[in-house]
């Protein structure tokens, strides 16, 4: 039997497809860790939510590479992306499932105060979002540039439901900061941060730049123009009787 071979374009989109694929299943795994913290309504359900979007990437993700798989036919030296995509992705699924879980109880304990270990594992959610944006915008580019329009489609869909997860991320994230800064803020120091700034004198009060010269230097201001207003009186006569 013939071995089973791909092409170097689809063994290059395997690559990057795999290394979102890896994301995807370590993210898996802080979510749930993240959703179990959570506080706010809001952004539990939509962790809840992106939890879901999330395992359905990684599924899509391992469907896509198999079929890539499936319509290898040429470079004879390139081993087949079923290979690629199950023992490479199972290494990084493994290892990165272990790092997430070493991370969880950590992020349990490193806030100082329950709104800040929110704020905290919200953070680490949005860049964690700005990754997996980065990865599918590669994978996207990519595959237009090989012709390969199901995995641009399949890209530009997993970037645009991130994308939506990292807006929910910028509307929630200043409302835990609130709640940070009213756990570990004294009052009296929240509003005087609040409050508005001082009020500036009005214009009507200013001095005018004249009035606030010394007498003296006004004095002498006004000899010189006399001074000048009489050497020209003298100039003008002298010419006359010339």
């Amino acid at each position: 039997m013939a071995k089973s071979t791909t092409p170097v374009s689809d063994a290059v989109l395997v690559k990057y497809l795999n290394e979102a694929y890896g994301k995807e299943m370590q993210l898996e795994t802080a979510l749930k860790a993240q959703i179990a913290l959570a506080q706010r309504p809001a952004l539990k359900k939509g962790l809840q939510d992106h939890l879901k979007v999330t395992k359905a990437q990684a599924r899509g993700l391992k469907k896509r590479m198999r079929e890539l798989g499936g319509k290898a036919d040429a470079g004879p030296d390139l081993p087949g992306p079923d290979v690629v995509a199950d023992a490479a992705g199972a290494a990084s699924s493994l290892a990165n499932k272990a790092l997430a879980a070493a991370k969880g109880p950590v992020q349990a304990l490193r806030g100082t105060s329950a709104s800040d270990n929110e704020l905290r594992n919200a953070r680490d959610c949005y860049w964690n979002e700005a990754e997996e944006i980065a990865h599918y915008a590669v994978i996207e580019a990519v595959a237009t540039e090989l012709g390969d329009r199901e995995t641009a489609k399949l890209a530009k869909q997993y970037r645009k439901e991130e994308e939506r997860m990292q807006a929910l991320l910028e509307r929630e994230i200043p409302k835990i900061v609130k709640a940070v800064l009213k756990e570990e803020v004294p009052k009296q120091e929240r509003s005087t941060a609040t409050s508005s700034p001082a009020r500036r004198k009005p214009a009507a009060s200013r001095k005018p730049a004249s009035a606030s010269k010394p007498a003296a230097s006004r004095g002498s201001s006004a000899r010189s123009t006399s001074s000048a207003r009489s050497t020209t009186s003298t100039r003008r006569k002298a010419a006359a009787k010339a």
